[in-house]
């Protein structure tokens, strides 16, 4: 007799207990309170975060691009919620769930790509690189300095600004050589990572609509309109 396939995963959403244990977290950030509630982490986090990845890969890479990795793991497209100690800035773990999804090769912060950051407050959607790899980094102020290219991007990012999309990320304080500072795109050459994001704040009945089952649906259509950044900045690595 043979053995019925096991069934599908299926994301059926974060819970009010979910939001609960992360605002438990930003008020307890230390390793006696992490290891003490390590189970409830998983199951409350961690677990929905990995059927979350498992059911938005099949869709992005059917509606976004189809080489899109969704890999449903801590540290593949879950990242850890253990901050790198080099570059803590506050306590010891992630106070957020947080969700990356990329092209190419090699350690996947090096490219462009799509991420989802759950907090207690707010969801998160968004799509652009933390820092800039030194050679993509030169290869960026190259095509912004390009009057085509330049001017492209500048009308790209006015696009998801206008849609309700905040654009930032990491910048330098003055424009970098050779570049003068009257630059007309100066502002983006002074930026040594480009990131475009929309916050969803959580509050009152808006949870259980916004994190239950229709979320893969709603992350996927909200990457769809950022795409157009994401393929410029993949542009740079010399992607079709």
């Amino acid at each position: 007799m043979r053995a019925a396939p096991a069934a599908p995963h299926r994301f059926c959403g974060f819970s009010r207990e979910s939001l609960e244990l992360l605002r438990q977290l930003e008020a307890n950030n230390c390793q006696t309170w992490f290891d003490a509630h390590r189970q409830l982490l998983r199951e409350l986090l961690v677990e929905p975060a990995i059927d979350l990845v498992i059911e938005m890969g099949p869709l992005l890479r059917e509606r976004v691009a189809p080489g899109l990795r969704a890999e449903p793991r801590i540290g593949g497209s879950i990242l850890r919620m253990r901050h790198d100690a080099r570059y803590r800035r506050s306590g010891p773990y992630r106070t957020h769930v947080e969700l990356w999804f990329w092209e190419g090769r090699g350690p996947s912060h090096q490219h462009p790509g799509f991420y989802v950051r759950l907090a207690a407050h707010e969801l998160v959607l968004g799509t652009g690189i933390t820092l800039f790899p030194p050679a993509l980094l030169l290869r960026y102020r190259e095509e912004v300095d390009q009057p085509g290219s330049g001017r492209e991007l500048v009308a790209l990012l006015r696009q998801l600004e206008a849609s309700g999309v905040r654009v930032g990320g990491h910048r330098l304080r003055r424009t970098p050589r050779p570049f003068s500072a009257d630059h007309e795109r100066a502002a983006l050459l002074r930026q040594v990572g480009l990131r475009a994001e929309r916050a969803e704040p959580l509050a009152g009945p808006l949870p259980e609509a916004l994190l239950g089952p229709v979320l893969p649906e709603l992350l996927v259509s909200g990457f769809v309109r950022m795409e157009p950044l994401r393929r410029w900045l993949l542009r740079l690595e010399g992607a079709p």
